[in-house]
């Protein structure tokens, strides 16, 4: 892959250009996702029923300034350059899940609470996508816990959250 190709996809394509496809041993039944968008690195971590739902998934977007420093970072994090990544969008029915661990969802929760997810660095903003994650993060959810949905919850989330936006 070059960076034409992937600006090719930007521009002209989808918007985007998946370039890592991974299995973390650690969450188990879990895929890692990464995306190249215009000004951002994507990460997802989904589950074989998140594909077939179409939903569900966890989603961080972390926000550069240019698009070189996209590379820059995605290169360091990834530990590859451009030439080594493999265009994803090419092979988007190609998928393997492990058998899925039932607490895998709640080790990588736990992992983002405390801050230990491995991320790119350099980025000038960082977003999640979803209010569980969000709230987790923000240490209003115990991962361990089953949780009540409510609206004052949400609210909680939300007035303690006024730095995520939803994509």
């Amino acid at each position: 892959m070059d960076i034409q190709e992937i600006k090719r996809y930007i521009e002209v394509g989808s918007g985007y250009i998946e370039v890592d496809r991974s299995y973390p041993e650690k969450y188990k039944g879990l895929c890692r996702r990464i995306y190249i968008r215009e000004n951002k690195i994507q990460i997802d971590f989904c589950t074989a029923q998140d594909i077939e739902l179409n939903e569900g998934e966890t989603t961080f977007y972390f926000v550069y300034k240019s698009f070189e420093d996209v590379i820059k970072s995605a290169e360091a994090f990834l530990k590859k350059p451009v030439s080594e990544w493999t265009n994803y969008n090419r092979t988007w029915n190609e998928w393997y899940f492990p058998q899925a661990d039932k607490n895998s969802y709640v080790k990588l929760w736990k992992d983002l609470q405390s801050h230990m997810l491995d991320f790119p660095q350099d980025f000038n903003n960082f977003y999640i996508n979803n209010h569980m994650a969000r709230g987790v993060f923000l240490g209003i959810i115990n991962p361990k816990k089953n949780i009540e949905w409510t609206v004052d919850l949400f609210k909680q989330i939300e007035k303690a959250d006024n730095d995520f936006t939803e994509y």
